[in-house]
């Protein structure tokens, strides 16, 4: 047998093993992340409920962005098409005034689909705000190990996003205003 078939024929078996592997690990992860904001949960919530709110505070999509359903609440959303994150859209599912929101995110027709809520408890003059995330990467073995470290950093970015949704609150509180809706809706 050649050398280059030799060759090919382990580096085709170490694929098949990394693909086998991938599709045994854990496709799911988690990740959660809180804050005390310094002001009370009727000034936090509209930042939270208005999805065209979030861009002051939170890491979205920058092109292709659609709104749909109402402006806030449940069946408020934002479709989008940004080669950075892929196609996929955001809905709020779930909302109850001052106290949480829960929404919906799936991209790219589902291959990753995270289920999230923030919830608003008021503590002393401010306002907890915990947000949790839950995705699931589907059966991609290669999203396999990307899903292992998925909830340290996500759990990162969700603590950076409520740093800057209390400055956010702050200004709004101010009187100052904020970065307003998303660009492009």
């Amino acid at each position: 047998m050649k050398l280059g078939a030799k060759v090919f024929g382990l580096l085709s078996g170490i694929l098949v093993v990394y693909l086998l592997v991938g599709l045994l690990l854990p496709r799911s992860w988690r990740a959660e992340a809180d804050s005390l904001v310094p002001a009370p949960p009727s000034s936090v919530f509209p930042l939270v409920n208005r999805l065209s709110s979030w861009a002051s505070w939170t890491h979205v999509p920058e092109t292709g962005l659609e709104a749909f359903g109402p402006p806030t609440g449940v069946g408020a959303g934002v479709r989008w098409d940004d080669p950075r994150y892929g196609a996929g859209e955001v809905r709020i599912v779930g909302s109850e005034e001052d106290r949480m929101v829960e929404y919906e995110v799936i991209v790219e027709n589902g291959a990753l689909t995270i289920h999230g809520s923030i919830t608003l408890e008021p503590e002393g003059v401010g306002t907890r705000v915990r947000w949790v995330e839950e995705g699931d990467f589907g059966w991609n073995p290669l999203l396999g190990y990307a899903a292992r470290g998925m909830s340290s950093s996500q759990a990162e970015t969700m603590r950076q996003s409520l740093r800057m949704l209390s400055e956010e609150v702050q200004t709004h509180r101010s009187g100052s205003g904020g970065a307003g809706p998303m660009r492009g809706i």
